[in-house]
C-alpha cells in the first residue's frame, strides 16, 4: 500500500516536470520567431540602435548586457493599428529591464527602467 502511495505522489511531480519543459519549448520557440522578424523589422534596419544607444549610457555597474528586440501592436482588428519595436535590456546584476521604444523611423522614442535597475538619466517604472 506504501508504494501505490509514493507512486501517486511522484506522478503530479513529473507531469509538472513535463509541463513546464512543454511550456518553455514553446516560449523558447516562439521568442526566436518573434526576434529573427524583429531584426529585420520591415526591413528599416533598427537592428543594432539599442546596442549603439547602449554605449552613451552610464551601465558598468549592472553587467553585461543582453538586448532582445520584440514586435509589439498597438490597435485592434477593426482598426489598422500600427506596430513598433522594442528593445529589452537585462543586465547581469539586476533585476529589471531597460526598455527603448522605437517607431518606424528607428529614431528612440523613449527608454525607461524597471524593477531594480536604475540607469542615471532614465526614467524609472
Amino acid at each position: 500500500m506504501r508504494k501505490t502511495v509514493e507512486m501517486r505522489q511522484k506522478e503530479p511531480r513529473q507531469m509538472k516536470m513535463k509541463m513546464l519543459l512543454f511550456i518553455g519549448f514553446l516560449v523558447a520557440t516562439t521568442n526566436s520567431v518573434q526576434l529573427a522578424f524583429a531584426e529585420d523589422w520591415r526591413e528599416t534596419g533598427c537592428a543594432g540602435v539599442v546596442e549603439k544607444e547602449l554605449e552613451k549610457l552610464d551601465i558598468e555597474a549592472l553587467g553585461a548586457a543582453r538586448v532582445t528586440y520584440i514586435v509589439t501592436s498597438q490597435g485592434s482588428a477593426a482598426t489598422e493599428g500600427s506596430e513598433e519595436l522594442n528593445g529589452w535590456v537585462s543586465f547581469k546584476k539586476c533585476r529589471g529591464n531597460l526598455t527603448v521604444r522605437l517607431p518606424e523611423s528607428c529614431a528612440i522614442a523613449s527608454m525607461y527602467t524597471s524593477g531594480e535597475c536604475r540607469i542615471p538619466g532614465i526614467p524609472h517604472y
